[in-house]
């Protein structure tokens, strides 16, 4: 299998346009993991295409558009994700001033621990050590033996799970 043209290809393109990949991904991100993270991604997109791409065609300015259109659709769901939480976290908190909103702080602060606490275990482990013990992706990866890219997984499947969930319990 390893003399499929495709394969060959693809090779031959990773070799030559790798470290470009990277460095481009680490000027957007500032963040070595990220970056490998998004040169990963961009590689990926680049083998679901290769049936596009041409022996003696440059591709970089096509991996240029994918490292940057990954960069930024993280971003915005960065954004979005935490955007949300804010929202949530301060529609429910801001109402009256006084009694009721340190009562309302400390309700909404016990339905996420409960929701913390239905997590599978893997997912609440990842949630605290992140949220909790201030742990990067790399950190957390390491202790758990985990790759980071799962680490990330489980932290945006707890945030969406978290959202979702309190949105559903005050009716939003």
């Amino acid at each position: 299998m390893s003399d499929n043209p495709s394969r060959i290809l693809f090779g031959q393109l990773f070799e030559a346009n790798r470290e470009k990949v990277y460095r481009f991904a680490f000027k957007l991100t500032d963040d070595r993991q990220r970056a490998e993270e998004v040169t990963q991604q961009c590689f990926i997109k680049l083998w679901e295409n290769i049936h596009k791409v041409h022996k003696d065609q440059d591709v970089f300015p096509l991996l240029f558009v994918f490292v940057k259109h990954i960069v930024i659709d993280e971003t915005r769901k960065l954004y979005r994700e935490r955007k949300s939480l804010s929202q949530l976290s301060s529609n429910q908190v801001s109402s009256d001033r006084g009694d009721e909103d340190t009562l309302m702080r400390k309700e909404f602060t016990e339905q996420v621990h409960k929701l913390i606490e239905q997590m599978p275990e893997q997912r609440r482990n990842i949630y605290l050590l992140s949220r909790d013990k201030g742990k990067s992706h790399k950190e957390i990866a390491d202790q758990l033996s985990l790759s980071p890219t799962t680490v990330r997984n489980h932290l945006n499947l707890a945030l969406q799970y978290i959202r979702r969930e309190m949105m559903a319990h005050y009716d939003m």
